[in-house]
């Protein structure tokens, strides 16, 4: 047994005598810089197993595994739980406040890496200069992280989770994740192999916390007993082997609701759509029928969490129901008036119709007997419209309303025998899902759009590329496309860099808007015209302008509802 072995040994010792459970097999393990076990860092990782059901955090940490700033993340939340362990870990094991005074010595003698303010080496530095009790100048932001990275002692796992999505999401704008990213992250994260026992995840190494699946891992022997699989290569690359294709794919459907398109068809679809920035994405595309059989786990879990939505959506609509039926009434008969405006009349002579005393010479002089006058209207060309709602985590918060938003537009359009199509689009592990909730000739299913609910992540660019292929499929002479969305694109699936250079650039921020205003445009050129109402903060609203132009339109307030879409919709019928 060479050096590092042991250090292995006695780190993995150090957590179960901490966590008081020797059948452990820990996801974490704590080095110094020089390969010896760290005392009191496997000691704070036995400390959380025993307090609390790992189970229950692990999918958070799988999460940050496939997103470029995931070891960030895992180390972050790392410190947070070391905080909350030892405050309820020193009652009983007083000896971990000199084990944690020695730690955060050895810490903040380092030197502070002041220039990168948002690093996690400045923010531990401060963390531990912290719990030595004399505290080093913070600025706002520091300060605001650090705070909030306190946890209360009684927090309970989902609370935990909870409020390290939200520090994520208030000081570092991360997408808040939805509880299908945190299922299907719990979910992928079985080995696949082994009959669901839990895969080795990660170690501590040097001062951070660093996955065992980095560039350079690989199958490693456990004892000479068998071969594990990193998670990293489950959850990043799952479509390049095909049980992990499969697993998805399946995942998705249970959740989701089964494609509408055979395996040929979503080959060919992803063949057409899945190319350049999109390179190895997925599509799904759904009405939403479930597989029939009784769903269990997690599945069962989500779908239950799904339908508690979709009941929320629906007493949303009915507690409002007074001034949402005075809206739908307004905004049916903005959209029927520029019908009729828009509508050509001409007058034309006639053998029926209404008698013009002027001509009637000449029936006996000319023996033209079109004599009387009729009024002709003239209506526009076939119009078709296309409502996509943007379903990913980001929409948690409004989901209700932008439920009754899409109900309420449909339904004018229905009034006014205008086909329509509803939909909404999110994206789970690079798999984006399409769901339809009523289609063109359904006009009694506008009751479905209340099925809405947000999960996952969204590729912007990837939905409107695949609006454009089902739009096509219209036999309308003239389609539009109505958006509800925050124009924040964010997927976990990274745009895969060009040639054979590996890993990828993030899908989101800045590349992620000139995809989508790309696909924009695209849509545009093929006479689809895609207008945007723009669900987002102020933040992203000069990403909304980036792509979708004057094509946009906020509502301040739902009293200005059926004037704002009404005049977006009426100045598109206008030019069509």
């Amino acid at each position: 047994m060479d050096w590092q072995d042991i250090q292995d040994r006695r780190a993995e010792n150090q957590v179960w005598n901490s966590a008081e459970d020797y059948a452990l097999r820990p996801d974490f393990q704590a080095f110094l810089p020089g390969g010896q076990a760290d005392l009191y860092f496997n000691t704070i990782i036995g400390l959380v197993y025993r307090y609390y059901d790992y189970s229950k955090l692990k999918p958070l940490f799988n999460t940050f595994q496939h997103q470029s700033s995931g070891s960030f993340y895992s180390d972050l939340f790392w410190l947070g739980l070391e905080g909350v362990a030892f405050r309820r870990g020193v009652r009983e094991r007083p000896v971990l406040a000199r084990l944690r005074r020695d730690y955060a010595r050895w810490v903040t003698t380092q030197p502070r890496q002041q220039a990168e303010r948002e690093g996690i080496r400045n923010l531990r530095w401060l963390w531990f200069q912290r719990a030595l009790g004399a505290p080093a100048q913070e600025d706002s932001w520091e300060r605001g992280v650090l705070d909030d990275l306190t946890f209360p002692e009684g927090c309970t796992e989902e609370e935990l989770t909870q409020r390290m999505e939200a520090l994520l999401h208030k000081w570092f704008h991360r997408a808040r994740r939805s509880v299908t990213d945190r299922q299907w992250a719990a979910f992928a994260g079985r080995d696949l192999f082994h009959r669901g026992k839990k895969q080795p995840f990660g170690i501590v190494q040097g001062d951070a916390l660093r996955r065992l699946g980095q560039p350079g891992g690989g199958p490693v022997e456990e004892e000479g007993r068998r071969k594990f699989f990193w998670q990293r290569g489950l959850l990043l690359h799952l479509h390049q082997t095909k049980t992990g294709e499969r697993i998805l794919r399946d995942y998705v459907a249970n959740c989701f609701g089964t494609s509408i398109l055979t395996p040929a068809e979503t080959a060919a679809a992803e063949k057409a759509l899945c190319t350049g920035s999109h390179k190895n994405c997925r599509l799904h595309v759904t009405h939403g029928a479930l597989p029939q059989g009784e769903a269990s786990g997690h599945v069962a879990w989500e779908r239950a969490e799904f339908a508690r939505q979709r009941e929320k959506n629906r007493a949303y609509y009915q507690k409002n129901r007074l001034q949402n039926q005075h809206i739908l009434a307004q905004l049916a008969q903005r959209l029927q008036n520029t019908i009729l405006l828009q509508s050509d009349v001409t007058d034309s002579r006639t053998r029926a119709g209404t008698l013009q005393p002027g001509l009637a010479w000449r029936t006996g002089a000319l023996q033209d007997g079109r004599v009387f006058l009729q009024r002709q209207r003239s209506e526009p060309g076939e119009l078709s419209v296309d409502i996509l709602l943007d379903g990913s985590a980001s929409q948690n918060q409004q989901q209700e309303k932008l439920s009754t938003q899409a109900y309420l537009i449909a339904a004018a359009l229905t009034r006014c025998q205008i086909p329509v199509r509803v939909s909404s689009f999110c994206s789970v592990s690079g798999c984006t899902v399409v769901r339809i909730f009523r289609d063109y000739q359904e006009t009694d299913r506008n009751e479905a759009i209340f099925d809405y609910v947000s999960a996952g992540w969204n590729r912007d660019g990837l939905a409107l590329r695949v609006m454009g292929w089902l739009m096509e499929r219209s036999q309308s002479e003239h389609r539009l496309l109505i958006l509800l969305s925050d124009a924040n694109p964010n997927d976990d699936q990274k745009i895969p860099r060009d040639g054979f250079l590996p890993g990828g650039r993030d899908y989101g921020g800045k590349l992620g808007v000139e995809d989508t205003a790309a696909e924009a445009g695209t849509l545009r050129k093929q006479g689809l015209f895609p207008v945007c109402i723009f669900t987002g903060s102020d933040r992203e609203l000069p990403n909304a302008r980036q792509i979708y132009g004057k094509d946009l339109v906020r509502i301040p307030s739902i009293g200005w509802f059926a004037d704002a879409v009404g005049k977006l919709i009426q100045g598109k019928i206008e030019m069509l």
